[in-house]
């Protein structure tokens, strides 16, 4: 029977210089053969998943927590967020010293420096710092490239479907009590991803499977952060890498070992997908 499995990114596929392990690629490419159906499942924005998939040759992802749904090149469900919101977000950023960026369907809006480097070969550069700097390091230059909020007029007229913004576990409490009806996913301890209420992960994988006319039955998901707890909790079987957050262990059906220790690939061989 045709299993659908789901991969967080950050910590899931890739390490923390941003790199797939060989032996992901092999056991993705093996899962495919085998009949089975990977799909990304991530925080990140549609621009920022797309070297993963080219080097995956995965077509189906769920970007942004689960604001947009994309089957074969096909949007199966997207749920901005209202322009309103999205204002008084960016206006309590700003008032708080608070890095913003704003995520589209096809772009990434932030201050200058950003904005300009999306658009060129820095991009590539700025992507490509991943692969040689760690992980804390990373945050530490990203929060350093963000406290300019981006400029009105950039996205204006375009849908907004995800925030992020660079606060702390406790602060973040502050942007709770204004925004009651937006949900806040969390990947790491300097950024959070605030999105639509009632969205997450698992709202996505509902879109998708009902889509595909597949039943929740079929399903495994693979994540290590706190914006994958309602996936690994909403599918049949949920696995935690090794590297992840105590709470999405706890959420988990299964522990693996960590991602650049060939998590994904013992996981797999265990449930006997490939």
């Amino acid at each position: 029977m045709t299993k659908i499995v789901f991969f967080d990114i950050d910590g899931t596929l890739v390490t923390k210089y941003n790199t797939v392990p060989q032996s992901t690629k092999k056991a993705i490419t093996r899962l495919k053969e085998n009949g089975h159906i990977p799909v990304i499942a991530t925080g990140r924005a549609p621009l920022l998943i797309e070297e993963i998939i080219k080097e995956l040759k995965i077509d189906s992802y769920i970007a942004m927590n689960g604001q947009i749904v994309v089957h074969k090149g096909e949007v199966v469900f997207d749920n901005p967020i209202k322009k309103e919101t999205v204002d008084r977000l960016t206006a309590k950023a700003v008032e708080r010293s608070n890095g913003i960026i704003l995520c589209g369907a096809e772009d990434i809006f932030s201050n200058s420096i950003v904005s300009l480097a999306k658009r060129s070969s820095a991009w590539t550069v700025l992507k490509g710092i991943g692969k040689i700097i760690p992980g804390h390091l990373q945050l530490s230059l990203f929060k350093r490239l963000i406290r300019k909020p981006p400029n009105p007029k950039d996205y204006e007229g375009k849908n907004i479907y995800q925030v992020i913004i660079e606060t702390s576990m406790d602060e973040e409490k502050s942007y709770k009590t204004e925004f009651p009806s937006l949900n806040f996913a969390r990947s790491n301890r300097y950024t959070v991803d605030i999105i639509s209420e009632g969205i997450s992960k698992a709202v996505g994988i509902e879109k998708l499977l009902e889509k595909l006319g597949m039943e929740n039955k079929e399903t495994y998901a693979f994540g290590d952060s706190l914006n994958d707890l309602e996936m690994l909790e909403y599918v049949e079987t949920g696995v935690a890498m090794g590297n992840g957050w105590a709470e999405a262990k706890e959420a988990a059906d299964y522990v693996t070992d960590p991602v650049d220790e060939d998590g994904i690939e013992k996981a797999l061989k265990h449930f006997n997908l490939i």
